[in-house]
């Protein structure tokens, strides 16, 4: 059921932006808001419910940002509101790649899912990525609010649906060949077995 619901959210959020632009385009204001709450409450419900009671907090922290602007269109019949949406998500998940810098960085969180046990040089890659994704989701996030503010709907539906989830993944692959060269560590996929041919493993001699 949980693997249902993470598929079912992961769809949601890569379709939300084009439900948005055909509610707003074909209906009114007042209906993509309630289509966003109506969508939020009933994914929000199932999230609490499993959520342990130290992590419900932050399970509830992007549903109340949803619920805020999603609000806030509603009340002054203001669309751009709704579309602020996705930068505001951006800049959260931004704001936690620079929490975690006080204790341990997100991007060594997830390495250690991977590599239990990590080198120095690999704690300062982990480190040093963790603030540059910080502030390139604080960057994505500012480009959002600018085509929210002054672009056209289409564009808005263009770059939040499409542009964003590339430039999300071009640096995702930025950092996985600039780890690889840099460690030699490669596992078992086609990128890098590439890699591992152009950059051999060094000796341990």
């Amino acid at each position: 059921m949980k693997t249902v619901m993470g598929i079912i959210s992961a769809l949601f959020l890569f379709a939300s932006p084009w439900v948005l632009y055909w509610c707003l385009t074909r209906h009114s204001v007042e209906v993509a808001a309630y289509t966003v709450l109506g969508w939020v409450i009933l994914r929000t419900i199932p999230v609490v419910v499993a959520a342990s009671p130290a992590q419900r907090r932050a399970a509830l922290q992007l549903p109340a940002i949803a619920l805020a602007f999603t609000l806030t269109g509603l009340i002054s019949h203001n669309g751009t509101w709704l579309l602020v949406m996705p930068s505001a998500t951006q800049a959260t998940f931004g704001l936690a790649f620079f929490r975690s810098l006080s204790s341990t960085p997100l991007i060594e969180h997830f390495a250690r899912m991977v590599k239990p046990v990590l080198s120095d040089g690999e704690l300062e890659h982990c480190r040093t990525w963790t603030k540059i994704w910080g502030v390139y989701l604080f960057v994505l996030a500012g480009i959002g609010l600018g085509f929210a503010k002054w672009a056209s709907l289409g564009a808005w539906t263009l770059y939040v649906g499409v542009v964003s989830y590339v430039l999300v993944g071009v640096l995702f692959a930025v950092e996985h060949v600039i780890r690889k060269i840099q460690f030699r560590d490669y596992s078992r996929n086609p990128l890098d077995w590439l890699l591992s041919k152009l950059f051999p493993a060094r000796s341990s001699a």
